[in-house]
């Protein structure tokens, strides 16, 4: 889980932003909306990985799929960067690919500390104007 912070608190330190909001609507709880938001950053979570906890069928039918949210976008953060943030796209890019291997759906497939401190974009020389 603290890698996974990591990418979130690093997202938020560059953008200004928390990657991920919820909120609470109509007919969905704000978990609800929290797990739309990662799935339509991330993709779909894998159906044995959605359906293995304990609180699973509250949230997500026999199929993987959310109960109470459908019809979900899928918007890959490197395009999140360029286009809400107005990252370069080989900046974009170079900080998604970072990021996505610290957010990864299973806890054991994410990046080590150590290998994201070997990670390109942490080597990649910056100017003053990040952006």
């Amino acid at each position: 889980a603290d890698i996974w912070s990591l990418a979130c608190m690093t997202f938020e330190l560059l953008t200004g932003d928390f990657l991920f909001e919820p909120r609470k609507g109509y007919y969905y709880g704000k978990d609800d909306d929290h797990l739309a938001q990662m799935i339509e950053l991330l993709g779909p979570m894998p159906k044995n990985f959605a359906l293995s906890g304990k609180n699973s069928r509250r949230f997500f039918d026999s199929t993987g799929h959310l109960r109470r949210i459908r019809g979900l976008n899928y918007w890959p953060l490197h395009r999140v960067l360029t286009e809400k943030y107005r990252f370069k796209p080989d900046e974009s890019r170079d900080l998604a690919d970072f990021l996505q291997s610290m957010l990864t759906w299973y806890p054991d497939k994410r990046a080590t500390a150590q290998e994201m401190l070997e990670h390109p974009w942490l080597k990649k020389p910056r100017n003053d104007n990040y952006k």
